[in-house]
């Protein structure tokens, strides 16, 4: 069904990101206004549209979910609003001459009122929307909306974050079905296909949805899963392609190890049966379901899929392994000057997060000094953030950004070069399975043109290049490098009463750079729902170590804590605005041979008191 041709494109216009202005009419009959965002999406080609909005001012979210009946193609929409997680009751309607009217009814004060949703002056640029009350016969408006597209994404709004229960299946899958084909007969016969899944959350986690594609079947399936914040549980809904409708939900949530159990009613080939779904968090995730026939005395599993994650991205996978690099660089750019030095380099090149990071070291042995590039992919924007640092500095350059596009990636980033403001660029290009040029151009005129002061030839070698004879700058992080079991301890929430305390086990591998003096880990969290890596960089003026920590989720680097090693122990502090609270944030790192510690702690008083909020317990593997 993922290869149909598209279904409808009655909500195309509004897919991507909006500013939004609402008026709202107030019991006074005073009209009140305040600015919010909106951004939508499709799925089903076309047949299914979601949209979150979100109101700053009100410290809310809301996400219209719509629904197109293929039979009728008529329309159904449930709003949601994050304060309750629930669907409210539907209104149905459809298009005609560019305007869509759906109607339905509404609760209001304990009353059964009808309402009727509209939208109209549809551009590729603005939309306007209006909802209306029936009272006595009359159409009264009470809330409409005008959307003016935007060119990003809107901001999240700054609100605590009520669960994280499905970040870890955020992100894209491959899946691996296995079905019973006569659930419920004694048969015994299975059917296996393949699959993908996509999913993202919405409501800062409080909403996920995951839309999943067959293949070999005549249909796709959407879920769409809401937390109820009163009830402190899940309400899940499944939408077959086929039918346009919004299936009876199941109702559960996870428990501290980490299994999710959602139960409810249904019906399977006319007869009730009950419906349970399970959830197993891990590297590969796994989501099963079962019948009962006999008001849940026994079950029978009849439905398996089994999640991997598909590869994000593979644009700088070609980078990996060892290269020996002909430099030819401008000794003084900017200055009209033609004059060229080339001098001998080589570099070493690894990809984590399955190549959404790629960091290369390269050697200078002329020089006796190090460069690297730490390339970071933002898996939302679809977009590299790359950043140098050299080891004559030890700072972080200011980043470039941009994209591959065909055999070619160009990025660009503001500097500062001889005291001036410039542009800086980055170009790959001519990429084989044993080659690859890279060049670096400045702009001194807003990139009306570019002047290429430094370039790369890159040719594949066999073995790995010798380090540079440089003096070494610290061991901190040396006890680090290898690979890691780790046990840790979470509390929940980190912050606040009554929290409790849950254990995970994960594993991390960790890499040192620059002989030493830049240290990097690669962290896997089965059932957090994302890999975690750590970027650790020495100031060797300060003598600190300014550390960073990248989500793979995210794929940006974060503020860093700063700090050094005192009698033994490493302690790392930094300011932080946690759920709307100014915090400060403290790690703390107990060093060894084959057994290692780290603690994170949060301080809200200016560092007097500290809580603890996660521990990891390391024993060496490798």
């Amino acid at each position: 069904m993922s290869t149909a041709t598209k279904l409808t494109s009655d909500f195309d216009f509004l897919t991507g990101h909006f500013d939004v202005v609402n008026r709202v009419l107030k019991p006074s009959g005073e009209w009140e206004e305040y600015a919010g965002t909106c951004t939508g999406r499709t799925h089903h080609h076309g047949a299914v549209s979601i949209d979150e909005a979100r109101f700053p001012s009100k410290a809310s979210y809301g996400m219209s979910l719509r629904l197109r009946d293929p039979a009728t193609q008529e329309w159904t929409v449930y709003w949601v609003n994050s304060t309750t997680g629930k669907l409210q009751p539907p209104v149905r309607g459809s298009w005609s001459d560019g305007k869509c009217t759906l109607y339905g009814v509404d609760e209001v004060d304990g009353q059964e009122i009808p309402v009727r949703l509209t939208w109209s002056d549809i551009t590729a640029e603005t939309a306007h929307w209006e909802q209306a009350y029936s009272v006595d016969g009359q159409w009264q408006t009470n809330w409409t909306m005008d959307l003016t597209r935007r060119a990003t994404e809107p901001p999240a709004l700054d609100l605590p974050n009520v669960t994280g229960d499905f970040d870890f299946f955020v992100g894209d899958w491959d899946v691996r079905h296995r079905k019973l084909d006569k659930p419920l007969t004694g048969g015994s016969e299975w059917s296996s296909f393949p699959g993908t899944a996509s999913c993202y959350t919405l409501f800062n986690g409080a909403v996920c949805i995951d839309e999943t594609f067959f293949a070999t079947k005549d249909f796709d399936g959407l879920t769409v899963r809401l937390y109820d914040v009163q009830a402190g549980s899940w309400a899940i809904y499944w939408v077959n392609s086929a039918r346009g409708i919004l299936e009876p939900p199941v109702y559960g949530g996870f428990g501290l190890d980490d299994i999710g159990i959602l139960e409810g009613p249904d019906q399977h080939e006319g007869r009730p049966v009950d419906v349970r779904f399970r959830w197993t968090k891990g590297d590969v995730p796994v989501w099963e379901q079962f019948f009962s026939a006999d008001g849940g005395e026994t079950w029978e599993s009849n439905w398996t899929m089994t999640f991997s994650p598909r590869k994000v991205t593979s644009d700088f996978d070609f980078l990996t392994g060892y290269f020996d690099v002909a430099h030819r660089r401008l000794t003084k750019p900017l200055t009209g000057s033609d004059e060229w030095e080339e001098f001998e380099g080589t570099c070493s090149a690894r990809t984590h997060f399955d190549g959404a990071i790629s960091i290369d070291e390269m050697q200078f042995p002329s020089k006796s000094s190090y460069g690297m590039s730490l390339r970071l992919f933002d898996p939302v924007e679809k977009e590299w953030t790359i950043y140098w640092i050299s080891s004559t500095t030890m700072e972080l350059n200011p980043p470039v950004r941009g994209t591959w596009s065909g055999d070619r990636c160009w990025l660009t980033g503001e500097e500062e070069y001889d005291g001036k403001p410039i542009l800086v660029s980055y170009a790959w290009s001519e990429v084989t399975e044993t080659t690859a040029h890279w060049e670096q151009s400045f702009s001194e005129d807003g990139g009306d043109t570019w002047e290429v002061n430094w370039t790369m030839d890159f040719t594949r070698r066999a073995t790995e290049p010798p380090p540079v004879d440089t003096p070494k700058l610290t061991s901190d992080f040396d006890f680090l490098v290898g690979s890691w079991q780790m046990h840790n301890r979470r509390r929940k929430p980190a912050l606040g009463e009554p929290a409790e305390w849950y254990e995970l086990d994960s594993r991390m591998e960790v890499f040192s750079y620059f002989d030493g003096a830049i240290s990097f880990d690669e962290g896997w969290f089965p059932t957090e729902g994302f890999r975690g890596a750590t970027f650790r960089l020495y100031n060797p003026t300060t003598k600190t170590w300014s550390i960073h920590w990248i989500n793979s989720q995210r794929g940006k680097l974060e503020s860093p804590v700063v700090g050094s090693f005192t009698n033994g122990t490493g302690i790392f502090e930094a300011p932080e605005l946690w759920e709307g609270q100014q915090i400060l944030v403290r790690f703390t790192w107990t060093p060894g041979e084959d057994k290692a510690a780290w603690e994170q702690s949060f301080s809200t008083d200016n560092g007097i008191t500290w809580q603890p909020n996660w521990q990891m317990t390391h024993t060496r593997t490798k």
